[in-house]
């Protein structure tokens, strides 16, 4: 137990400098910085515009409303604002390391591989997007009634804390494959495009499509569950589902992980 203790504490140290270094480099670089969080503005802005263009005229689309979709972009901007900050672009430097032979380094340190590879830095430049999301969920929720007791809140915060461990999850086992394959970028380039469909409400989407994006690629699971969970839109045992997608992923990341890793050929192989 003690043992266990003492490795926990050492990982919170280590991320504690790497929190203290990504801090530093948004203090060196300002004006990205704050280019960065002038262009998520604008992106949210284009989004809801295009939802009020598709909404006008209408009332509902597949049963939900205008705000209803504006509360699930918000939750959507929120999954993502923390996935891009912790771990996406760390991932993705990942897929450039192996490719480039610059994983070897990677490997030599006397840390566990799996965690640097993945929170090595902290991306602070999006804290702009924090704003958006703030305001989009705000605007939304004074918009809507939502009629939820206790256990509702429970299982809404279930499935959220879910979607950030599944969205984890998938994103680290397409980049492990860059591990047995050249060019993995491919896998992660469908990837971020595939998120989209988790943007609009599933009930637009045919039944066998609706299928594959809520148990075979689970991106459903990301921001449409707890969103319809919290407008009592889908059934509350889906938050349970994703409990067992969270260990299922694990899983399949951590044998393609350890499969990857002894099929790797270093650069100097």
């Amino acid at each position: 137990m003690r043992r266990l203790v003492n490795k926990i504490v050492r990982y919170l140290r280590l991320y504690f400098y790497l929190v203290k270094f990504s801090v530093m480099s948004v203090i060196i670089y300002r004006l990205n910085s704050l280019l960065m969080g002038v262009t998520s503005i604008i992106w949210m802005l284009t989004m809801i515009v295009f939802a009020s263009v598709v909404f006008k005229g209408v009332d509902q689309i597949a049963g939900w409303t205008f705000w209803e979709i504006m509360l699930l972009l918000g939750i959507h901007e929120l999954i993502f604002l923390g996935t891009w900050m912790f771990f996406a672009q760390n991932l993705g430097k990942f897929i450039y390391d192996v490719r480039q032979g610059s994983f070897d380094k990677t490997l030599l340190k006397p840390v566990n591989q799996r965690f640097l590879v993945s929170f090595n830095s902290i991306d602070f430049t999006l804290l702009g997007s924090l704003v958006n999301v703030v305001v989009v969920l705000s605007v939304s929720l004074t918009h809507l009634t939502i009629n939820i007791d206790l256990l509702g809140i429970i299982t809404f915060f279930i499935s959220l804390i879910c979607a950030y461990f599944i969205v984890y999850f998938v994103y680290f086992c397409v980049s492990s494959l860059s591990l047995f394959f050249v060019n993995a970028e491919t896998f992660s380039d469908w990837l971020l495009e595939m998120t989209d469909f988790d943007r609009y409400p599933a009930e637009i989407y045919g039944e066998i499509f609706r299928t594959f994006l809520f148990f075979v690629l689970p991106i459903l699971f990301f921001a449409y569950v707890p969103t319809a969970i919290l407008l009592n839109k889908l059934p509350r045992y889906y938050a349970g589902i994703g409990v067992l997608m969270v260990i299922w992923l694990y899983i399949i990341s951590t044998i393609l992980w350890k499969s990857g890793l002894k099929k790797y050929q270093s650069a100097s192989s």
